[in-house]
């Protein structure tokens, strides 16, 4: 048992994805057999709930277990601390809740002139609850869960070793790989389908390059910028998968493909990286705090 503690204290992040991959896959397990999945069981078992399962046990709670056994009750503290640093520069709530409808939109006037703003004044009243209450649901049960293992865990960690843009980078595939099984399941990552045949490699290659890494890259840059806020983190985030959804595209974003938000973002990431010269708003006291984090400098 000591060397397996000594192993993990040596190496938390390499720990973390060996532990978390099978244990969040299990978990995927009821919605994969139910009629949604493989039809292997005669019951349906709603994606939603294993993602709630995953985000929770599988991401979360590995990694408090790996900053506790690497880094003692001061890292974990320290990672706690992180899910209340609500204390953030206004204009990083207005981009984290308004930034992404605002990106698309931006995308689908440059294509189709004032007529894409027409859907928003028609469906002006539907936005507080078509976006801004699925936004506040899925920050609180999902993203801030999740940021909190891939960002307040994973990144922060790797990027005092790589930098952030390579840190974003290395973790973009295994943030993606993790949904994987959600390809398997009708409404797991596309809205009453899923991919068939050669589509099935088009996301696959979607899901861990052409979605994770620009999205990554903007949440680093945001997370760095705030002192390591994770409500931030959590709305930025779930404001993106929000603004990707089948309902908010249909209702403000009629014939748009949603695709194009992440080219956008790939643009902003682009732009983000060249005027922070790489840095994306990183300083070695922005996100690391506790004696013990202070001596993981060199862990990976």
């Amino acid at each position: 048992m000591d060397s397996v503690k000594q192993m993990i204290a040596r190496r938390p992040v390499a720990a973390f994805l060996l532990i978390l991959y099978p244990i969040s896959w299990i978990l995927f397990v009821p919605s994969l057999l139910g009629r949604s999945g493989l039809g292997v069981l005669p019951v349906d078992v709603p994606a939603q709930a294993g993602i709630l399962l995953v985000t929770i046990f599988g991401l979360t709670g590995v990694a408090f277990l790996m900053t506790r056994i690497a880094d003692g009750k001061a890292g974990t503290s320290a990672l706690r601390r992180h899910y209340y640093q609500f204390r953030a520069a206004p204009q990083w709530y207005l981009i984290a809740i308004f930034g992404a409808p605002v990106l698309l939109l931006t995308v689908a006037v440059i294509g189709r002139g004032g007529s894409a703003l027409t859907p928003f004044g028609s469906h002006a009243a539907q936005f507080p609850t078509a976006y801004l209450m699925n936004l506040a649901l899925i920050a609180v049960l999902i993203s801030v869960w999740e940021e909190g293992a891939w960002m307040g865990f994973v990144t922060a960690r790797l990027q005092r070793r790589w930098g952030p843009v390579l840190a974003s980078i290395a973790v973009a595939p295994c943030f993606g790989f993790i949904h994987f099984p959600l390809l398997f399941i009708t409404g797991g990552l596309i809205d009453n389908a899923r991919p068939q045949g050669g589509q099935l490699i088009e996301y696959t290659a979607y899901l861990l390059v052409l979605f994770s890494v620009p999205v990554r890259i903007v949440i680093t840059w945001a997370f760095n910028s705030t002192k390591g806020s994770l409500p931030v983190v959590a709305l930025l985030h779930a404001s993106i998968d929000t603004t990707a959804s089948g309902a908010v595209l249909a209702t403000f974003y009629p014939g748009i493909d949603g695709r194009l938000l992440y080219g956008a973002i790939a643009l902003v990431a682009v732009a983000v990286i060249i005027a922070t010269r790489g840095r994306l708003g990183y300083r070695s006291d922005t996100v690391t705090s506790g004696p013990a984090l202070m001596t993981q400098v060199a862990r990976a």
